[in-house]
């Protein structure tokens, strides 16, 4: 889709997946993004799934794009981050960084010499205590941050920026959908083999949590219950609407699975917050458009479910096909700039 520029290289989001990898290049406009090339290729899979291959993958797909000379951001996910809403007394900024690792290590269930700390003092809308501090605190281990960036070196690509993909997602959210002023948001992000629930609190990132059902889970489920090859399995799941009883009593039971665990989030996190009430809930993710699935929600939510656009306010060549919701996380990596905490 077009050359870059040979004096800015652009700075590409790559998300790479279990299932795919996506890239994604943005160019700052006087008002807006414009988008410069965006494309997929399929990960390496089984004993093919080496960290050659998959850097390989990669870096053809940016070949393929024109993206010869870009800089990269991609991002660590699963249950080697945690990330945590802290409430803390005021404090000097000196006296802040030496509490930090000793609140930390409540909630970080491995030694902390063997995590990346960050934080940042948010300037945050919710009830706190006067004078109080707003802490947000991610950590995530060293050996997965290591192996994340090794592999955007690979690509032969000079890695840039390491986020955390649930970040990714809020940052895609905030750039597409800042006309709105929701309290509570509920960001769900399906992929193959995991999902992501991220919740804003009027745009700001209060809680994530990461889920082992993904996509994979319904395919998974219909071969085994139905007998059907993982081809036909797919080709149900893109049906608009599934007309297979026998289809749709799985996807059902595997819905109500993934709303258990959206709803178990939303408990642990009211716990600790005075909002109570969903504003809205949008969907993302090569998986989230499975048939039933956004009215299961709206019902069990009472809420408005939205599958997202990240390239909603992004102007785009004509003639471009990308699966948008499947590209959030990119989208998300692509907004952000070097440097950016």
């Amino acid at each position: 889709m077009g050359l870059v520029s040979a004096f800015k290289p652009p700075l590409v989001g790559l998300d790479m997946g279990t299932h795919a990898i996506r890239a994604v290049a943005l160019r700052p406009k006087r008002q807006g993004w414009s988008l410069i090339a965006a494309g997929e290729a399929p990960m390496p899979y089984g004993e093919d799934a080496t960290q050659t291959a998959i850097a390989e993958t990669a870096a053809t797909l940016l070949d393929s794009l024109g993206l010869q000379r870009a800089r990269v951001a991609a991002a660590v996910a699963g249950h080697a981050v945690i990330v945590k809403r802290l409430t803390l007394p005021p404090m000097s900024a000196q006296e802040l960084e030496a509490a930090v690792p000793v609140e930390a290590e409540q909630y970080i269930p491995f030694p902390l010499c063997d995590v990346q700390l960050d934080y940042e003092v948010l300037d945050s809308a919710r009830a706190l205590p006067a004078a109080a501090l707003d802490v947000l605190l991610v950590a995530a281990r060293r050996d997965r941050i290591a192996e994340r960036l090794a592999a955007m070196a690979a690509t032969g690509r000079a890695p840039v920026v390491l986020d955390v993909e649930a970040f990714a997602l809020a940052n895609a959210y905030e750039a597409n959908y800042s006309d709105r002023s929701d309290a509570l948001v509920v960001l769900v992000h399906i992929g193959r083999r995991g999902s992501i629930v991220c919740l804003l609190e009027h745009g700001q990132v209060a809680f994530t949590r990461d889920l082992n059902l993904g996509g994979g889970a319904y395919l998974d489920a219909l071969e085994r219950d139905l007998g059907v090859s993982t081809p036909d399995a797919e080709r149900l799941l893109r049906q608009t609407r599934l007309t297979d009883d026998a289809a749709l009593g799985v996807v059902r039971d595997l819905h109500q699975q993934l709303m258990l665990e959206v709803r178990k989030t939303l408990d642990f996190h009211r716990a600790s917050s005075a909002i109570a009430h969903v504003d809205r809930v949008v969907l993302s993710g090569g998986a989230c458009q499975i048939d039933g699935l956004r009215g299961l929600l709206a019902s069990e939510l009472e809420t408005d479910v939205d599958v997202c656009d990240p390239f909603r306010h992004i102007t785009r060549p004509t003639g471009t096909d990308v699966d948008g919701p499947a590209f959030a996380v990119a989208v998300g990596l692509a907004l952000r700039r070097e440097g950016d905490r």
